[in-house]
Formats: C-alpha cells, structure tokens, sequence
C-alpha cells in the first residue's frame, strides 16, 4: 500500500508580489482538488512564532497538500519569493479531523529517530475565541524556548481556524518539550473543560526531506 506524503512548501514576497502569489495559492488548490490522489490541499496564511493574530505575516503563505498516493505536490514558489522552504513529510500519528475528513489515513503510531513536525489545527468556537488566544503565547513561548527548528502559526480563515506547525530534531525532544511545558499542559486540561473546539487535529509527521529556509533558519 503506498504511503500518503505531505508536502509543506512555506513562501515569503515581497508585498508587491502578494497578490500574485495568492492567486498562485488559490490555483495550485483548484487544481489539487481535482486530481483523484489529493486527499487534502489549502493555502494558509501564516504568522510568526507567537501563533496569534496579530502575528500574522501577509508576505508569506504556506501551501500545504496530502497525497494518498505518495505523489510529491508541484512547486508554487515564484522566482522572485525572497524565502522559500519545501518539506515533504510522512504522517505517523493523527487523530482528530479536518473539514470532516481525516487527511492522514494509515498513519503508523511509530516515528523514526530522525526529524518530526507536528502539526495542529481547530475550528474554534466563537464564543471561547478570547480565552483561547489568551492562552496561546505562553504555549508559543514554550515551543520557541524548548528548542524548535522551526515554528509559526498558520490560518484557513481569520481567527476562527487556526492552526500550528513545528519541526523538531526528534521526537524525544517532543517527548521533552510536553513533559516540562506548563502552559502547554493547561491548555491541553482546559481543552476538555471548556470545549474550545467545534473540530480539531493532531498530527505528528516523520521529514522525508526538507530544503530551504523558514525565518533564516536552514531546514
């Protein structure tokens, strides 16, 4: 059976150039939802590592496409992005869904001893929407201080449907990282007390290979 393949490609431009790339984005997910092995395909804006709103980033999008047939997703970068990264990713753990589907089927709970990302995402219930992003730096912090390769926020729609993506050098630095995170534990309690969520998921994936930069930072 083949293995579905992720693949992440994050794009920084120039503010002239936004318009253009958008127009790339919302094409490249026309045409991906097309084709018979695409699981799953958006264009996410992106925000930088404190995961808010406010943080949000307009000259830099992610493209993000899962393929049940292990196909690697075309390139959109233009040849004039100032930053671009390509990660092609194997899902391993997943739970939870995305617009009522599963987009990782099959996925092993087994990770090997190389890289890991983990990738969240939520529908948010309007009416908890401000306790959630009160919550939310502090867990931000804990991601940055713990030692992520990379880390951002990422969003289908503003506010209501937010999400996060991290890589990390390991999954025992995960294993660390949710062991000794505070915030991140009272979040994760308040989850299941206060019912933020109309839908969410959790994704934990294994980097098949990754080029490029996120932030100045080599992947």
């Amino acid at each position: 059976m083949t293995e579905p393949l992720v693949t992440l490609e994050v794009c920084g431009v120039r503010p002239r150039d936004v318009p253009a790339l958008v127009a790339a984005g919302r094409r490249a997910v026309r045409k991906g939802r097309a084709e018979p092995g695409v699981r799953l395909t958006k264009l996410l804006a992106t925000t930088g590592p404190r995961f808010i709103p406010r943080d949000v980033r307009p000259t830099r999008w992610a493209l993000l496409t899962c393929r049940a047939d292990g196909v690697p997703a075309p390139s959109w970068t233009p040849p004039g992005a100032i930053e671009s990264a390509t990660l092609h990713l194997r899902p391993v753990a997943s739970r939870g869904r995305w617009d009522g589907i599963d987009p990782f089927p099959g996925a092993a709970d087994a990770v090997d001893d190389g890289r890991v990302a983990v990738l969240t995402r939520a529908s948010l219930r309007a009416r908890h929407v401000g306790r959630f992003y009160a919550a939310v730096p502090a867990v931000a912090a804990e991601v940055t201080a713990a030692g992520a390769r990379s880390a951002f926020g990422f969003g289908e729609a503003p506010v209501l449907r937010p999400g996060t993506f991290s890589l990390w050098d390991s999954a025992a630095a995960i294993s660390a990282f949710r062991h000794d995170a505070r915030a991140h534990a009272s979040a994760m309690r308040r989850t299941a007390e206060i019912g933020w969520y109309a839908e969410e998921l959790f994704a934990r994936l294994s980097v098949v290979d990754a080029a490029g930069t996120i932030d100045g930072v080599q992947l």
